[in-house]
């Protein structure tokens, strides 16, 4: 289902960044690199997510809010995903999605014990898709809900750390990432509606350096 992947993968996409700089280095030529001998790239995030789901029969609606903060400068913003599909027959009929830049004050969490989370009311503009048989399309339609969460940490905070080295091109990439996670309830709050969700608090600090000779 859209909407599980979409909530159960913020750790992933923290981490994906990762794959992503040690692409982008190697795809550089051996100029470009030997321009600038020892390069470093410092990667800190940390994000929340919940799904609320309800159903009536075999057709159910998931709604999942979930915040991605990159404190080392990168983009940050605040999502919400609205799907309904068919339980028993696994189609999703249809959904509305929408993401909005997150101001740095719009959003808090504990980093050291991912004890709580918090997104403060922010407006997002989403946009419908209608789904078939041939896939999923968008309606042109859309519309703007004000969305706020609070998230709880429950249970034992889970923690990785990575090492590696590679080589390519007479260069050298280390990396190091470490990070924490730990499941969560929350209260989203789409528009007037108040739901209760389950999901994670997470946090991640990630360290490239290429050195080339």
């Amino acid at each position: 289902m859209r909407l599980h992947l979409r909530a159960s993968n913020i750790a992933r996409r923290a981490i994906a960044a990762i794959g992503a700089t040690a692409v982008a280095f190697a795809m550089l030529g051996t100029g470009a690199l030997a321009a600038a001998p020892v390069v470093h790239d410092h990667i800190s995030s940390s994000s929340a997510a919940a799904t609320n789901t309800v159903c009536a029969g075999t057709i159910c609606t998931a709604t999942s809010v979930f915040v991605i903060v990159d404190s080392s400068g990168g983009a940050s913003q605040a999502c919400l995903d609205m799907t309904r599909y068919d339980s028993v027959a696994f189609v999703v009929l249809g959904y509305e999605t929408g993401c909005a830049p997150l101001a740095p004050a719009g959003f808090s969490i504990d980093t050291k014990a991912l004890a709580n989370a918090a997104l403060s009311p922010i407006d997002i503009t989403l946009q419908a898709f209608t789904c078939g048989a041939s896939g999923c399309v968008p309606t042109g339609a859309t519309r703007v809900a004000q969305v706020s969460a609070t998230y709880a940490g429950v249970g034992d905070t889970n923690t990785f750390r990575a090492n590696s080295k590679s080589t390519f091109r007479g260069c050298t990439m280390y990396f190091v990432g470490k990070g924490s996670s730990r499941d969560a309830t929350a209260t989203l709050t789409v528009g007037t509606e108040s739901l209760s969700g389950v999901g994670s608090l997470f946090t991640s600090t990630q360290m490239i350096k290429v050195l080339c000779h």
